[in-house]
């Protein structure tokens, strides 16, 4: 047990602390916790006040008004001359009138980096917070995710953005049943597409910028009315070093360039083989291949049933790893029996003999995945 005395040396330490070292631990601190450091003492009365991040989750408070009542009283207590550069934001329990209020708080103050989650349906509610974001010249990082399908104009006019993440959106067409929506993100480095959908006519998904370097697909089948799972990606990504493939519906993929700057590719599926081999013709340039144990297990099943598709040409290939996720039910052993079958058939076509490695690592992780492509 800590004596008084200790306790009280303790708190000195920290009140000697310079202000930025302060302000960068507060960094880290829920905005609710950061508040409540201005009973400590008169220097950190206002402290809390020029803070550069704001984090507000509705399960810090008992009840929706006294969290909707904090997250206003904060905005207009905040010192305004200071710029913002994070902010995360759970809309759950909020009301949509607070949800524009956050935001255009956050890009009045040049914010940079911004996550926001909400529940709205905004099929009922009208949806008024997407020009709010358009209109920020700052932001550099958005993850927006949504608890119904939440539609998402037909381009993203997003100039600064280089780190996008969207969970459960949906995107429309422009013609041509063809839906097009990141070209106009002039900046964008990575970007994720987690449980996504097209509305009305739109069967397929373009993925169409030049600067994109990391990709990530992730979607499981669902059934919304008035949205599908799209038919068909194509892919207009002249520099995409990276893309992981987590999709359990039979996607095709095509490409408008040769991904001659493709170093990853990681793919955990269990469609058919002839899919998979659809992916691997497109992605044939990668340096680094990685399949799931799931992967690899369906890949052998179709084996074992004579079939006749010809791999590709892996030209560049260094790399070939099996990732085995420590949940699956596929023991160590029995992944070793099929990957030599599984080796010998797709590295056929391939100019140098490689062997595969196996891994004992957990689910392709969102920190695995953005960690070295994007550095806040």
């Amino acid at each position: 047990m800590m004596s008084e005395k200790n306790m009280e040396e303790e708190r000195d330490i920290l009140s000697d602390m310079p202000e930025y070292v302060l302000l960068h631990i507060m960094k880290f601190m829920h905005t609710k916790d950061v508040v409540r450091t201005c009973v400590l003492s008169k220097r950190w009365n206002n402290l809390w006040k020029r803070t550069t991040t704001l984090s507000f989750m509705r399960k810090h408070f008992t009840c929706n008004d006294n969290y909707n009542e904090f997250v206003s009283r904060v905005l207009s207590g905040r010192d305004a001359s200071i710029s913002l550069f994070d902010l995360h934001f759970g809309a759950h329990g909020s009301d949509p009138t607070l949800l524009n209020k956050v935001i255009q708080y956050a890009v009045l103050h040049n914010v940079e980096h911004m996550t926001i989650t909400t529940s709205f349906d905004f099929t009922i509610i009208p949806n008024s917070f997407f020009p709010l974001i358009f209109s920020s010249h700052s932001l550099t990082f958005l993850k927006l995710s949504s608890g119904p399908t939440l539609e998402l104009p037909k381009s993203l006019v997003l100039p600064t953005l280089k780190c996008l993440h969207l969970t459960n959106v949906s995107f429309t067409s422009f013609e041509n049943e063809c839906a097009e929506p990141f070209s106009c993100c002039d900046m964008l480095n990575a970007l994720v597409l987690q449980d996504y959908s097209l509305r009305n006519d739109a069967k397929v998904l373009s993925i169409s910028n030049s600067k994109l370097s990391c990709l990530k697909v992730d979607n499981t089948p669902r059934r919304v009315k008035g949205y599908t799972i799209p038919h068909k990606i194509v892919l207009s990504t002249p520099n995409l070093t990276s893309i992981t493939i987590v999709i359990f519906t039979r996607l095709q993929v095509s490409s408008a360039c040769n991904l001659s700057f493709l170093e990853e590719v990681n793919i955990d599926t269990h469609v058919d083989c002839s899919v998979i081999m659809n992916w691997l013709q497109v992605l044939s340039n990668v340096k680094k291949l990685t399949l799931s144990t799931r992967t690899l297990a369906r890949m052998h099943e179709d084996l074992s049933s004579q079939m006749k598709i010809q791999p590709p040409w892996f030209v560049r290939l260094e790399s070939f790893k099996i990732k085995n996720d420590p949940s699956s039910k596929i023991s160590n052993e029995q992944v070793h029996r099929m990957e030599k079958r599984v080796a010998e058939y797709l590295l056929q076509n391939s100019p140098i003999s490689i062997v595969p490695i196996l891994r004992n690592l957990l689910p392709y992780s969102m920190h695995d995945y953005l960690g070295k492509y994007f550095i806040q």
